[in-house]
């Protein structure tokens, strides 16, 4: 691809990441950056999380084993009180709840008793962590305009009595895709931590660390945003989950217990002991479900993964968005590499395996080092600048194409076009060197000829005889160079190279000399023409073969010293009566096909070594390529440096071998 177009594929570039950037906001990025992660995840494995969480989960078999000692939900806070002591007993840390005490109980004994434990928790060492709903609607504000009104829902007062910590529990809708886990929010001037985060900050407290992280947050794997993402060890029930109901054996009758053997046994209190218990719901009848990278999981799950993360410090790390500008900047500047350098099946294998190398890439950074690279856009991006400047490419050269097929059509075979147009190199500016054979074909007594004519009657009669001498020649696979004037300059052997550029040249002469001979009278038609012949001249030998001229203007052609001798040896015919002269670099690479006879040795003009000339005879006899009557019929040529009389001593001087 030429330098300008280069520059022009560039901003086709640029407009296929412009593409891709456009993907950003549309839900299919969600979609696909969700898709990604799961397969990352899936990818690394489970892994093992901190020994010390522990779920008390409300499962669907606690429901049914409480409901038949007549505990029916919502279950009784005295019940919450008589678990938060048991896990006080046994040593428990930290105790959160993701369970809402916001409602007022009918019986505030109830609400008492569950203060009563939450004091005696924390005297004993267990910080005990409530959920508050954090709750935002639309609505109009004090001035008019449209608002957003918030709301913080707390436990009760009596409950608060016991001043347990507070933790917003999650927003987020139900069933929705749960990556990340907000950290905080501030509400009236004060920072409500989630519930993940409150309990990792209790422990925290408990290392002397608290002022650090309050102060600096980022310094613990917080974004800018106030969340994390988290760093999911497994799927549900990676984290151990130990039914509500096997936390009150006393309360279950022995008949009970004898009609579910094997499915409840009596918990260990070393179970807790130093640990940090979540409390919450694993029942699928309440769908308190998340999707996450390994399908769904409960939401006191994710909020345990999202504590786990806090404390073994793996956090998940998302990319800068300057590192993401330089991959996209990569990656375009990639892909325009693939297409203005190689050629499209070679650049669309370099892409795929390019693309599937960066797929490696985006996922060994998670297994890896615990980096989430942006997929969406990335991926995108690969595709978007590929093809945009793939498709800028293919129109462009379809342009070319349609150029040289117009440019070169007038002067050659259909096949030359075609390797024209699957090479456009051949066309560029500049040339190659190569081997060819040159064919010039001259009109003898041109200037007689011409002389009764006027100019309308002179083209017509040029365009006749060139029309039929140039299908001649693009019939055996030769390149029309140029005319001039009534002369025909024809290329074998380049831009196309052909077996053998030597003997498609003599056909072409053959031909053109038995048109001539046979139907000159149809040619002539009612023009004032007598009689007239063509002498041809070819030569073998070494040319530069390309673009000559200038940006503006060019000219495609052949240049050296064999453009020179077969434009004399042309000439020579006249000399030696003859229609057809070839050097002896072109008799010896004929064989057996064309009879051929040698002539002389002869001084060509601009030559210092003389040039060893045979003639060709046409396969229906001398006659045909016999020039002697064309010749005596001229008194003189001025297309020719000799006079007539000259011509007649020099052929008197040094005749032909068969008339020696």
């Amino acid at each position: 691809m030429r330098g300008k177009r280069k520059y022009i594929a560039f901003l086709f570039t640029v407009l296929g990441l412009l593409m891709a950037l456009s993907i950003a906001p549309l839900k299919l990025w969600e979609f696909s950056e969700h898709w990604f992660s799961t397969q990352a995840f899936k990818l690394r494995g489970h892994k093992e999380p901190d020994p010390r969480i522990t779920i008390v989960g409300i499962d669907d078999a606690s429901y049914e084993f409480m409901g038949d000692v007549g505990i029916d939900w919502p279950f009784p806070r005295s019940m919450w009180a008589d678990l938060l002591k048991k896990l006080t007993d046994a040593g428990a840390r930290v105790v959160v709840f993701d369970i809402l005490f916001s409602d007022e109980p009918w019986d505030v004994s109830e609400d008492e008793a569950f203060r009563t434990a939450i004091i005696r928790a924390q005297k004993n060492g267990t910080t005990v962590i409530l959920s508050a709903s954090w709750v935002v609607a639309s609505g109009v504000g004090g001035s008019g305009e449209l608002g957003e009104l918030a709301s913080l829902e707390i436990p009760t007062d009596t409950i608060m009595e016991g001043k347990p910590e507070i933790a917003v529990a999650s927003a987020l809708t139900k069933l929705s895709y749960k990556d990340k886990e907000l950290a905080y929010i501030v509400f009236e001037g004060q920072r409500y931590y989630s519930q993940a985060v409150q309990a990792y900050r209790q422990i925290l407290k408990d290392e002397g660390r608290l002022e650090e992280f309050d102060q600096n947050p980022r310094a613990f794997g917080v974004s800018k945003a106030r969340d994390f993402i988290i760093n999911y060890f497994g799927p549900s029930g990676s984290i151990p989950i130990v039914p509500l109901a096997m936390m009150f054996p006393e309360l279950l009758e022995e008949k009970v217990w004898e009609k579910r053997e094997g499915e409840m046994q009596e918990i260990r209190a070393s179970t807790f002991k130093d640990g940090i218990v979540f409390i919450g719901s694993v029942s699928t009848a309440d769908n308190d479900y998340f999707w996450t990278p390994y399908e769904k999981m409960f939401g006191v799950e994710t909020i345990a993964h999202a504590f786990n993360t806090l404390l073994t410090g793996e956090h998940i790390y998302p990319v800068d968005w300057k590192v993401s500008a330089i991959i996209l900047a990569l990656i375009s500047l990639l892909t325009w590499t693939l297409v203005v350098m190689l050629r499209p099946l070679q650049g669309i294998a370099f892409f795929i395996v390019s693309f599937f190398i960066y797929q490696i890439f985006l996922f060994a950074m998670f297994i890896k080092a615990n980096y989430l690279m942006e997929f969406t856009v990335s991926t995108a991006s690969f595709f978007t600048t590929y093809f945009f400047t793939l498709g800028f490419r293919v129109f462009s050269e379809e342009a070319e194409k349609h150029r040289i097929r117009a440019t070169f059509g007038r002067y050659m075979a259909p096949d030359i076009v075609k390797e024209l147009i699957d090479n456009p190199k051949l066309a560029e500016l500049g040339g190659i060197e190569r081997e060819v054979a040159l064919l010039f074909t001259d009109i003898r007594n041109y200037s007689t000829i011409s002389e009764p004519l006027n100019p309308h009657e002179t083209v017509e009669f040029l365009n006749r005889f060139l029309s039929r001498a140039s299908e001649a020649i693009m019939a055996n696979g030769g390149f029309v160079d140029k005319f001039v004037g009534d002369a025909i300059m024809a290329v074998f052997g380049a831009p196309v190279p052909l077996e053998n550029p030597c003997a498609s040249a003599v056909r072409s002469a053959l031909a053109i000399v038995e048109i001539v001979h046979h139907n000159w009278k149809d040619i002539v038609g009612d023009l004032p023409i007598p009689l007239f012949r063509v002498g041809v001249g070819i030569h073998y030998g070494k040319v530069v073969m390309g673009n000559v001229g200038s940006g503006r203007r060019m000219d495609y052609t052949c240049i050296g010293d064999v453009v020179n001798v077969a434009s004399r040896i042309e000439s020579e015919t006249k000399h030696y009566r003859t229609a057809i002269l070839i050097s002896e670099d072109v008799y010896k690479r004929l064989g057996n096909e064309f009879k051929c006879e040698y002539v002389a040795e002869s001084l060509v003009k601009g030559r210092k070594s003389a040039v060893s000339l045979y003639k060709v005879i046409h396969p229906e006899g001398e006659e045909v390529t016999d020039l002697t009557e064309a010749v005596l019929t001229v008194s003189a040529d001025t297309s020719y440096d000799l006079t007539y009389e000259e011509a007649q001593a020099k052929v008197l001087t040094n005749p032909p071998p068969s008339q020696a």
